[in-house]
Order: C-alpha cells, then structure tokens, then sequence
C-alpha cells in the first residue's frame, strides 16, 4: 500500500489523499482548498478518473466530516463516483444544498458509521468518531496489504464531544505503520490554549447578561457544538434564539434528540427568514423551505419591540436586515469564528457595530486540537511514522514527535 498527499501538504484545508493498493485507489476526502475563490474543475487533483471517471480502478472517495475544505471539490468530480461518509453528514450537507450550490454534490453516498469496518475493494476502512467543530467527524484507518495507514481528519479534545476523544484514547487502532496526522494550530500565535465549550457558554452567558439591548450572535451553523452553546447561553439568560431558516432546516434533518425541534409548535426557538434567503427561495420556488416554521417565525418589527428578549442568530449577509431595525444601539454583536475571518471578510463588523451603538467582543474556541492533545493523540496511536497534514508548520512536528516524515504534496510513499 502507498499514498501520495495531493493537497494539505503544507497547507491548511484542501486535503486530498490518494491511496494505492493491489493497482486500486480510494481518495481520502476531496476538499476545496481555502485560498481557492470557488470549486472549479481545473483543481481537481490528477487522479485519473476524477474527472470523467473512466477508471474502473478509482473505487471511492471517502470523506472524514462535512467541511468544504475536505469535500469541496466533490461537486466538479464525476458524479458516477462513489462517495462514502457519516450518515450524519450526508443530511447535513443535503439540507443545505438547496441554500448554497457549492455544497451540492451530484454523488450517491453510502453511509458509514462509527467503528464499523467496510470493505471498498481491497481495502478495508474503519471509521472513528472524533470532537470536532464539523458535526459527524471522524478519523479513518485504512488497511491493505497487510499495512494499516490512519488519517486523523480534523479533531480537537475540547467540545461538547470531548468524550468521543477520550474513547479513542481509550481504545485506539495498533499496529499502525503511517498516521496522517493534522496540525492546524501549530503556528497560530493567537490560538494559546483550549477553552471548553462549557467555558465558553458560561463566559456568554455573562456577556449576555450585561447587555440590555440585542445580542448577534455569529457563527457558523454547521457547528452544531457552537449553536448548542448559544442556545443554551441564551435559555440561561431568560432568552429566546432565533435561528435563520437555513439554520432552523440542518436542526430538522438531523433531528436528533439532544437538539431543539424548531419545526415545533412547542420550540422555544423562532425562526427568521433573512432578505438574501429570501430571496433565493423565491427564485428557486422552494416555498417548503419555509412552511414548516410557520407557526414560529419571527419579523423585524417583533424583534424591534421587544430587542432585549433576544439572542439572534447573524452573520454579515444580514446587515441589510439589521440595518433597517431601530433596535441595535445598546446591544451586542458576539463573533464566534477564527478570529482571522474578520480581516479577510469584505465587511468591518467592527466599524458597523460602532456605527450602530452595538458593541463587539470576540468569543471563540478553536475547532482544532491544541499541541498537548495532538501529543496525547500520537503517543495512544504509537505509529511507526508520523506524517503531517492540514498544517502551515510540517517542519515543527519534527520538534514535537519521534519518527517524523515530511512528504510533498504529489510524492508517492509507502505506508
């Protein structure tokens, strides 16, 4: 069994591995490189049969968790290509393909699930449920001619999954010759150690409680963990939440227990339709998008008469929403994103809030493993070889970890 990394080398996102064995390959996610301004054909790595799929030796992608920047380029790949990920994840990004084209894709999806071993020609894959920011994130082993290879994917040891990774301490793979290991927080200064989700819903509560007016809170949504924590935030500071619909539409498809059902009558959410999804609902005549939030939606002159009864889901879209609301002086825009978003956005939240009275404050925990996790990671997995991956610092691991290999993007290696 060989691999070669054809993206996430050196760089953080658009990882692609390929992996050869007995003349057959499998690809380990297909993601959209960050830099990239859109998927395009044109950066599809050269897998033969990536692209037109006339190549009956190409047998699947296999993806670790719903992030683009590990399954973005699956809509420009071929769609008779078959393409296997978390149950979880597959209707995550099938409900919110109708609100953003680029994470569509045109594959069948067969599921896989936590520590169950599938067999995709001679490769044998073993899925291990991680904490991540992405919802449904594992790491995948992969065994072929009696070589064990483990990518890690995305993972952290600090969110309301915390205890997915202290299962897999507990109870690792052995015997494994390469572990693909990601490193994204190694060389970011600013990210100096892991605060819990927990942590972090206490500290918003506080800061929720201090503010008079309306609290903004932006996030990604396909961060199930962050939604949980301002939910909660904002029950515990006699609130109500209110999702968008595009929100409001991945909490229904998962519909897990554990979630609030915003489709019910009895929620304790309400539900707002902003002008941009609007917009694109009526241009694409999905009118059911909407229905079943009916009896809970919520408009701008509710929101206007009442703004201290609020936590508002928000993100820079909105503005022109939020623009014609005279309600935001005295209230709060929390931003719970990578802090380095906010200079790469086309928006200065932060010139806005001033503008409007609001104020501003960063609250925030990495999606991402510390170092002291990554080396609780290696240590459980005991690798003949360490390979780094989804990292800006591959040369750093070598201070960090014994028996270090850094392999170029395009390279093959044995595992």
């Amino acid at each position: 069994m060989r691999f070669r990394i054809h993206h996430g080398a050196a760089e953080i996102g658009g990882n692609c591995i390929e992996i050869q064995a007995e003349r057959k390959s499998i690809v380990l996610d297909l993601g959209l490189p960050l830099e990239a301004a859109g998927a395009d054909k044109n950066l599809l790595p050269p897998i033969p049969g990536l692209l037109d799929g006339d190549n009956p030796d190409l047998l699947g992608v296999v993806v670790s968790h719903p992030h683009g920047d590990h399954h973005g380029l699956l809509a420009s790949a071929d769609p008779s290509i078959q393409v296997y990920m978390g149950d979880g994840a597959r209707r995550l990004l099938e409900a919110v393909a109708p609100f953003i084209s680029a994470n569509s894709f045109p594959q069948l999806v067969t599921a896989y699930r936590n520590r169950e071993t599938f067999t995709v020609g001679p490769f044998h894959i073993t899925p291990f449920l991680m904490d991540h920011s992405a919802f449904d994130a594992y790491a995948l082993l992969v065994e072929a001619d009696g070589r064990r290879l483990l990518y890690s994917g995305d993972f952290r040891a600090h969110g309301r999954k915390a205890w997915a990774f202290d299962a897999f301490l507990s109870d690792p793979p052995t015997n494994v010759d390469a572990l693909l290991m990601e490193g994204t927080l190694l060389g970011r200064e600013g990210d100096t150690g892991p605060t819990s989700e927990e942590a972090l819903e206490a500290s918003i509560v506080d800061s929720i409680r201090n503010t008079d007016g309306l609290v903004l809170a932006c996030f990604s949504p396909q961060n199930i963990d962050r939604f949980v924590t301002f939910y909660k935030a904002a029950l515990r500071s006699n609130r109500q939440f209110i999702a968008d619909v595009y929100t409001a539409t991945i909490l229904n498809a998962l519909a897990l227990p554990t979630l609030p059902a915003p489709s019910s009558a009895s929620s304790s959410m309400r539900v707002y339709l902003p002008k941009r999804q609007k917009h694109r609902i009526v241009r694409t005549q999905r009118f059911d998008l909407v229905e079943p939030y009916r009896q809970l939606r919520i408009f701008p002159s509710d929101i206007s008469a009442r703004p201290e009864r609020w936590v508002m889901m928000f993100r820079s879209s909105m503005i022109e929403d939020l623009d014609e609301l005279d309600c935001l002086a005295g209230g709060l825009l929390i931003y719970s994103l990578w802090p380095g978003y906010l200079e790469r956005g086309q928006t200065d939240l932060r010139s806005w809030c001033a503008d409007k009275g609001m104020a501003f404050e960063v609250q925030h925990t990495s999606g991402h493993a510390f170092v002291d996790d990554l080396k609780r990671f290696v240590d459980a997995v005991a690798a003949r070889k360490v390979v780094p991956i989804h990292t800006r610092q591959p040369k750093a691991y070598q201070g960090l970890f014994a028996n270090v290999e850094v392999h170029p993007n395009g390279v093959w290696a044995d595992v």
